[in-house]
This record gives structure tokens, C-alpha cells and sequence, in this order.
């Protein structure tokens, strides 16, 4: 049976062939997974989880400082939980901390004391990550810390921590409150004999989400900017200590032109980003890890085929191999990738979506008609997404999305602005990082900070290009810049839900329900 053939496949020469024709079994058993890969098991996590080069940095000990910066749904999470696996395997002795940027705010660790400067600011984030390491010893030697002399770590103790091991002084530090008696469980003494015989001991911290309720205002700012200064100031001073930090890039973008002393941490960043070959490859380990979980049996792969060809082959067994998108026939992972807006979790909820329509009207595989049928019901959980997301920062967010239901696809700069003025200034005065404004240019830039609208620049040849916040932060901040001409584009997610594409009719009601639900 020829299964790898020259040239363009057919889904019905290859695929039904393999499986006699029992393709609609297939749609209804394939499971394309969590959409939180990071809430997924470890085993079925590296089954399907896509290495990118710049992963690989995360692994190596000679970084001491990486920060992983990304929209939304794009994988940050998942990175930081394959990475504590792997780095783990790499070094078994290490003490791998993960945690949530939630879990470092002051109050955890019992601080209070006013903090007047830069820094004071970073004397305390010092502090609170020595603590945390020291927690994590803490449960390691089985005790319970809950004297806040024994858990917290005083800024005159860690200038003694200079050029030395951290995890080495701070075994020391326990072996004194034994010694003085504020420790009096006999066998925390053993324990701690066993931790010390790993000499030079690695500490390695990974923080999630350190942005997580991110306002931008000075005082945020100022310590979002005064943490990286001291993660510089730890690893310049105490041996053996690393961090893996996740940060939204929208979040990175505004801080690093806030304080210049980022400058010296630019090095150290490494921002996320999904090419098509990437979603490819996702979608097809995805497909391929439920096929094994399913006992179904996956294509033999012969030596000569190329791993693109491989993936393609494994995607034709659940959708169609090309769709129409403007105007032009598409392998499906490209329609995906730009209809996700370039995020995985996005993605997978779009195929899923995708798949129960297509079971719903009886077919074999997803195509091109079962992902218009739902674009309204998923661009109601994306503009769902974007609220919660940003509520914090903006509690009218949700209605100035509704502003642009019915706008044009495309509006020029004039256009934007003018649309934003008629719609939202002259009824509401939306209150945006707790300041209230009717300024049309700095409500377009949140929706543009926030990934709504992006800047579309294009050619005489009609060849397009767009642009993001992240990449281009200056957009929209002066009334003297017309920012190159660029015109201001709804993403294709939205804009279903919004009415700026009209609706099949018979699903309009439907669509309805779900604006009402979300």
C-alpha cells in the first residue's frame, strides 16, 4: 500500500485507504488535547510538545537570566513547565522552584515595611527570593517555617552571601537555628547532613506570570523594572543561582522603555513566536499523540520522507489539505495559524470547535465550511479572552470592543480615530490604567497595546505586512506621526462575532446566545 506518494496527496488515496474508509470513526475518537498544555500530564505533555531552537537556551546553566516574553495562550507556560522537567533530568541535585508571580507579592512574606526608593525596592525583591529558596530547603528538611525570623532572610545576611554558594549558605544558616535551638525536630539534623553533601548545590528559579495584574503606572512599573535589577544582582553576587521568567511581551515592551537600566537585561530576553511550520508540526504531534493513545495505528514513515511530508500526511487524516482563504487555496495549519492569531491554545480550541461541527454535519474530515460555521461562536470566546484579560486595566474594555461591531475590515488612521471618537468618546469617558480618558489617540493604543486592532502596511504589488504592538510601540502615540501610513486592521478571530463579516443567517440566533452567555 503506497501511502508517501510524489507530488499532491489525496485525503481519499492515502488516508481512507489506511484506515478502509472509517475516516468519520477517526473525527469522532481524536482528541486534540488540553488547551492548557502546561495543565497537562508530563508524559503527554513531551508527546507532543514542540522544541524550538531558542528553547534549547533554557536548558543551559551558562544562562543565568532568561525571560521568555509572549501574547496570551502562546506557550509561555508550557515552556517554563518543560523546561523544569529538563533541567531536572539534566541535573537531578538542583533545586528546581516553580512558582506564580502571584506567589511573590509582599504580603506572602509578611512584608510591610514603605519602601521610599529604587533601591529599597530591590533590597525587598532580594530578599523574597532568598526566602523562597529557603522555603523550598525548608520542606525539604520535612519543616514547617511559619516564625517569620526563621523564613525571612535579612538584607545584612545576604551581603555575606557574596561569591558563595546559595544553597550552601543557607543550609548553613539552618544549621544555626538548630544550633541555637529555634529548630527542635531531631531528625532535621539528618536531613541537613544529606543536603550538605551536595556541594555547589544549583538553584533554579521559575517564575510564571510574573505580570500577571500588571497595571501601567509608575509604581508598577517601577517594580516590575526593580525585580530584573535584582535577579542582575544575584546572579552577579551569589553563585549557582538561575532564572526562567515569563512575561506578557505587551508588559516587557512598556517597562523596558520606562527604566533604561533594562537596558542591560534586553540580552537576556526571548520572546515566543509561533511560525507556520511551527503550528504545523504542533497540530501534527497533537493528532499523531491521540492516534497512540487510540491503539489506531499511524502511518510507517519510509526513510526517504521528509518530516513536513510526514506531518501533512498525519493532518489529512483529520482535515481537509487545503481551504480557501482569501481568495487562494491554504494548507489547513495555515488557516489555523491565522485565524488563532499565532497561539496554540487558541488553536486547539478552534479545532475542536471545528470538529464538532463536522461530526455534527456527518463529515469525514474538518473543512473549510465546519471552521465558518463556528467563527462566531469562537470569536465570542476570543473577545471573552481579551476581557478578562484586560479588565483589570481598563473595566470598560468589553464596550469598547462592542463599538466596532460593523466597523470596516481595514480603516485608515483618520478613520480609527474618527470611528473611536463618534462610537466611544462622545458616550463614555473609559477609564484606562486607573485614569480616565476621552483622548481618541490613547484609547486606540490600548486596543492596539491589547492586540485588538494591528497596523497593516502594504505595497503598490498588494503585498502586506503587520505589524504588533511589541514590534512597533510607538504607533499611536503622537498626533504630528501618521505612523507611516499604516491603515488599522481587525483580526480575522474577532471579527465574526462583531458582525464586521456578515453572518450566515441560519446561525445568526446562535451567535446571539453566545454573545449574551460571554
Amino acid at each position: 500500500m503506497k501511502l508517501y506518494t510524489k507530488g499532491k496527496s489525496k485525503n481519499k488515496t492515502n488516508v481512507e485507504k489506511l484506515h478502509g474508509g472509517k475516516m468519520n470513526n477517526i473525527l469522532k475518537k481524536i482528541d486534540f488535547g488540553n488547551e492548557a498544555a502546561d495543565d497537562e500530564d508530563l508524559d503527554v505533555l513531551t508527546e507532543y510538545f514542540v522544541e524550538q531552537s531558542s528553547f534549547r537556551k533554557f536548558l543551559n546553566p551558562a544562562k543565568r537570566i532568561l525571560i521568555a516574553t509572549a501574547r496570551k495562550g502562546v506557550g509561555k507556560s508550557a515552556l517554563l513547565q518543560w523546561a523544569s522537567h529538563k533541567i531536572g533530568e539534566q541535573d537531578p541535585d538542583a533545586l528546581v522552584i516553580k512558582c506564580k508571580g502571584a506567589d511573590l507579592v509582599r504580603s506572602r512574606f509578611g512584608l510591610s515595611a514603605e519602601l521610599t526608593s529604587p533601591n529599597d525596592r530591590i533590597q525587598d525583591w532580594v530578599v523574597r527570593l532568598c526566602t523562597l529558596v529557603n522555603r523550598q530547603l525548608a520542606i525539604d528538611l520535612k519543616i514547617g517555617l511559619t516564625d517569620d525570623q526563621i523564613t525571612l532572610i535579612e538584607t545584612a545576611e545576604i551581603e555575606g552571601y557574596r561569591s558563595r554558594n546559595l544553597c550552601g549558605c543557607l543550609l548553613d544558616r539552618f544549621q544555626s537555628l538548630i544550633n541555637k535551638g529555634n529548630i527542635t525536630k531531631v531528625q532535621v539534623q539528618n536531613e541537613l547532613e544529606l543536603l550538605k553533601r551536595v556541594k555547589n548545590r544549583k538553584v533554579c528559579i521559575l517564575i510564571d506570570d510574573l505580570d500577571a495584574t500588571y497595571q501601567n503606572t509608575d509604581a508598577e512599573s517601577l517594580d516590575l523594572a526593580t525585580f530584573f535589577s535584582a535577579c542582575r544582582y544575584l546572579i552577579q553576587d551569589v553563585k549557582d543561582i538561575s532564572f526562567r521568567i515569563t512575561v506578557r511581551t505587551d508588559v516587557w515592551s512598556v517597562i523596558r522603555r520606562y527604566d533604561e537600566s533594562l537596558d542591560k537585561v534586553e540580552q537576556y530576553v526571548e520572546e515566543v513566536l509561533w511560525s507556520e511550520e511551527d503550528f504545523r508540526r504542533l497540530l501534527a504531534l497533537r493528532v499523531k499523540a491521540s492516534l497512540k493513545s487510540l491503539n489506531i495505528p499511524i502511518p510507517k514513515v519510509p526513510q526517504h520522507v521528509q518530516k513536513r511530508e510526514e506531518e501533512e500526511h498525519l493532518l489529512e487524516m483529520v482535515f481537509s489539505s487545503k481551504m480557501k482563504w482569501g481568495g487562494k487555496l491554504k494548507a489547513a495549519y495555515m488557516v489555523l495559524y491565522t485565524m488563532s492569531y499565532e497561539r496554540p491554545r487558541w488553536a486547539i480550541q478552534l479545532c475542536k470547535l471545528a470538529q464538532e461541527a463536522a461530526i455534527r454535519n456527518r463529515g469525514s474530515i474538518i473543512e473549510k465550511d465546519n471552521i465558518d460555521e463556528i467563527w462566531g461562536e469562537y470569536g465570542a470566546k476570543r473577545i471573552a479572552d481579551l476581557v478578562s484579560e484586560h479588565k483589570h486595566q481598563c473595566p470598560q474594555v468589553e464596550e469598547l470592543l462592542n463599538a466596532f461591531r460593523g466597523s470596516n475590515r481595514q480603516l485608515t488612521r483618520d478613520e480609527l480615530l474618527g470611528w473611536v471618537n463618534n462610537r466611544i468618546t462622545t458616550h463614555m469617558e473609559p477609564i484606562i490604567e486607573n485614569v480616565p480618558t476621552r483622548s481618541s489617540m490613547k484609547i486606540a493604543h490600548f486596543l492596539y497595546r491589547i492586540g485588538f486592532i494591528m497596523a497593516r502596511s502594504e505595497n503598490e504589488a498588494h503585498e502586506y505586512e503587520h505589524y504588533r504592538f511589541d514590534q512597533m510601540p510607538d504607533f499611536l502615540t503622537a498626533r504630528t506621526n501618521a505612523d507611516f501610513g499604516v491603515n488599522w486592521e481587525i483580526h480575522p478571530c474577532y471579527r465574526e462575532a462583531l458582525d464586521i463579516t456578515k453572518l450566515n443567517r441560519s446561525h445568526r440566533h446562535r451567535f446571539q446566545r453566545l454573545r449574551e452567555d460571554y
